[in-house]
């Protein structure tokens, strides 16, 4: 690699991915195992790359959103040579917790090696068929 392209690669902003997933978020299988819908994967084995911040929509229109509701996210990475649970949040999906949930969120830029996957549940029998809208921000190592 030139000394022009790893400047480049140093100084690129963030590209913004965006997208939606449609699914069961109350009775379905998530790649774990665990009940709910995969939102997103990212990375490749063997790839560098940088997080820095990474959402999920919860409120107005998207969950059943009836007091009481949650959505836990989970974050799965490849820790000591095996994929591990490295985030569980919860959050609430009436709109008490506001509109947006950060899923994964760096004030800089945090080197990563290897894939990311998200994981959505809902406690809510509705929440059967319903779209997710999701962004990340990312660099390339």
């Amino acid at each position: 690699m030139s000394l022009s392209q790893k400047i480049r690669l140093l100084t690129q902003r963030a590209r913004i991915v965006t997208g939606t997933v449609t699914g069961n978020y109350f009775g379905g299988v998530c790649t774990s195992g665990l009940p709910g819908q995969d939102l997103f994967t990212y990375g490749r084995v063997n790839q560098w790359w940088r997080l820095q911040e990474a959402y999920f929509k919860l409120f107005p229109g998207v969950w059943a959103g009836a007091p009481g509701d949650t959505i836990t996210c989970r974050i799965y990475f490849t820790v000591m040579g095996a994929e591990q649970l490295i985030g569980d949040a919860d959050w609430d999906s009436d709109g008490s917790d506001g509109n947006v949930a950060f899923i994964y969120w760096f004030w800089s830029n945090y080197e990563m090696l290897g894939p990311i996957r998200v994981e959505l549940q809902s406690n809510a029998a509705a929440d059967i068929n319903v779209t997710v809208p999701w962004e990340y921000r990312v660099k390339d190592w």
